[in-house]
């Protein structure tokens, strides 16, 4: 058995991601993400300890509408290649690293309203 180590807990999400890297933007989708981070697949390889600029679009709670976007700026902590083929193929993970109180808020309800 493990032992969950995270301080926030991860949920499964399909949505939306813009990030912005030395004036490149890469335009993805979430795989999973927490109250301190993201997963997602990349189309080419970030170096690790490169701040990213990121623009999430969470879902407010009301049905068939789009949430505002919330801008994070956050560190690649990991990035491994996957398989051959895949348009997006690099496995990345990004740490939190400056968010608004009201984006950790909406990042908070987010998680919450999935673990229920």
């Amino acid at each position: 058995t493990t032992v969950e180590r995270r301080r926030f807990p991860r949920v499964p999400a399909d949505l939306p991601l813009r990030l912005t890297f030395k004036d490149k933007t890469v335009e993805t989708r979430i795989h999973d993400l927490s109250g301190s981070g993201i997963r997602f697949k990349a189309p080419a390889a970030l170096p690790i300890l490169s701040r990213v600029q990121i623009a999430l679009e969470l879902p407010d709670g009301t049905p068939g509408q789009p949430g505002a976007s919330i801008a994070i700026t956050g560190v690649v902590v990991r990035c491994r290649e996957g398989a051959p083929g895949e348009a997006a193929r690099f496995d990345t993970a990004i740490f939190f690293e400056d968010l608004s109180e009201n984006a950790r808020a909406r990042l908070a309800r987010f998680v919450s309203s999935r673990l229920s």
